[in-house]
């Protein structure tokens, strides 16, 4: 079996809905039920993965250049549903995308990337499943709050909440420190369009204690109200709420690739195929969850590697 880390960055904001209604908000987004962290499914990864991938065979059809086929979609996604005949796994398995940082709103630099020792301490996780090197120990916060640049010192407002942030030269933030230097490389292509993002990441990541996070993963996802109107202009629905994660929040991802069925080893045409899927020349767009029409959902995707 072969794994794979996948860095995802919005770059609009993300609708991944979940199944049922939560207090006022009639949308919300997917999270896990034990820490309220915002999520993506598995589910919902691999099926906008796989319309990618369909519209790559399209491309190669038109003569594009694109290596993909239908039996490349069917062998790596699995078969159509169909009633006819019997459906056929596919190769791949995602995992759910977890957070990593979320960024929120503060006073100084217009905003800050929040995470926590859990969200770290799940990605030194993955980074294990595929070999990755762990760049330091997952940084711990006995203050309220450690931040990468010394800027950060003092009481600092982040979201609603307003926090005492140390940021000295400490054991803490030299961790921290390793931790965002390592994200930034790895889950922001190093193109010129992304060179101003994978620096603020480095010098503006926040780590906060568990109770903090919980109130910001909560507090700072963005709420849209929207109607929907008739043929005469007026309302016919709503009004309803929808809730989006804000663009650059940063989530990872665990996928597995099996070897195909009678043989041992990974074919490595599929693994050139998920390369070209996910992380491209550098980076892949792709679009993932809902409200596709309104510019929702559009997520930037990148292979993370132990060279970044």
């Amino acid at each position: 079996m072969t794994e794979f880390v996948v860095f995802l960055c919005a770059e609009s904001p993300l609708h991944a809905g979940a199944s049922d209604s939560e207090g006022v908000i009639d949308l919300p987004i997917q999270r896990e039920v034990h820490t309220r962290y915002p999520t993506v499914y598995g589910q919902s990864l691999k099926g906008a993965w796989r319309q990618a991938a369909e519209e790559r065979v399209s491309y190669s059809a038109s003569g594009s250049g694109a290596r993909w086929k239908e039996s490349d979609v069917h062998a790596l996604f699995g078969s159509p549903v169909s009633q006819r005949q019997a459906t056929t796994p596919g190769l791949v398995s995602v995992g759910d995308a977890q957070l990593v940082a979320l960024p929120v709103p503060t006073l100084q630099r217009t905003f800050a990337w929040a995470t926590s020792s859990l969200a770290l301490s799940r990605l030194a996780r993955k980074y294990k499943t595929v070999g990755i090197t762990v760049p330091a120990a997952v940084p711990t916060n006995p203050a309220e709050a450690v931040a990468t640049d010394t800027d950060w010192s003092g009481r600092q407002a982040l979201g609603p909440l307003v926090l005492d942030v140390h940021a000295t030269a400490g054991q803490q933030s030299r961790l921290l420190a390793e931790w965002a230097r390592r994200i930034s490389t790895q889950a922001f292509d190093d193109d010129a369009a992304f060179e101003w993002f994978s620096t603020k990441f480095a010098r503006d990541l926040v780590l906060v204690d568990g109770e903090a996070m919980t109130t910001l993963v909560q507090e700072c996802t963005e709420v849209s109200v929207r109607v929907q109107l008739n043929e005469n202009k007026t309302v016919a629905n709503g009004p309803f709420h929808s809730e989006y994660l804000p663009a650059e929040t940063v989530l990872a991802c665990s996928l597995h690739l099996r070897p195909a069925p009678g043989r041992t080893e990974v074919d490595q045409h599929h693994v050139d195929l998920l390369r070209d899927l996910l992380h491209g020349s550098g980076c892949v767009l792709h679009r993932i969850g809902g409200d596709e029409t309104l510019g929702k959902g559009l997520v930037w995707t990148r292979l993370a590697s132990e060279e970044g």
